[in-house]
């Protein structure tokens, strides 16, 4: 019976370092994925972070065009649109008909 015991308990303790060596391997192999995650979402973040400086300056860029366009805007108020300015045209070609005759 001792000997049946003392394989038994070889047989477990080799059980045991190969049970111990598959935990390690599956141990590596986790951290290398979880890794290579990580590495994952640092490179997501920088495309977030370069995004976001991107965002920020096309938001001044648009400011400053809203602000030409609104001086623009303005500057137009005061000009004689193209409708306007051919009927002046047409009365100025009649009233320097008409001193041509007299």
């Amino acid at each position: 019976m001792a000997k049946e015991q003392i394989d038994i308990e070889k047989l477990l303790k080799v059980q045991r370092q190969e049970y111990q060596r598959y935990l390690k391997i599956l141990s590596e192999d986790f951290n290398s994925k979880l890794k290579v995650i990580g590495e994952g979402i640092g490179g997501i973040l920088e495309i977030g972070r370069n995004t976001q400086e991107m965002v920020a300056k096309n938001s001044v860029d648009i400011e400053v065009i809203k602000s030409d366009i609104s001086f623009i805007k303005s500057e137009l108020k005061g000009k004689v649109d193209q409708d306007q300015f051919t009927a002046l045209e047409k009365r100025v070609i009649f009233l320097e008909n008409k001193l041509k005759r007299v």
